[in-house]
């Protein structure tokens, strides 16, 4: 297992290289603004809230990466 760590997660979430090298340039990762304000205030809150319209799977991603990085469960809710 690769080890990795939340800084790692957050360069990976901006479009920039990790150190450790985690990610692939087949999985999205980079967030937009809106996506950025999800995955901000799922760290807060302990969980990921994903509105009814959908979202790119690349909050999932990197709410995932964050969560193992943290050593967290990962919990994604629906908003519907």
């Amino acid at each position: 297992m690769i080890n990795f760590n939340k800084d790692d997660v957050e360069r990976l979430s901006r479009g920039k290289s990790s150190r450790s090298k985690i990610g692939s340039r087949s999985t999205p990762h980079r967030l937009t603004q809106r996506e950025r304000i999800l995955f901000e205030a799922a760290q807060r809150q302990g969980f990921l809230k994903v509105p009814a319209s959908g979202i790119r799977p690349n909050v999932l991603n990197i709410y995932r990466l964050w969560c193992e990085a943290e050593g967290r469960e990962f919990i994604v809710k629906n908003t519907n």
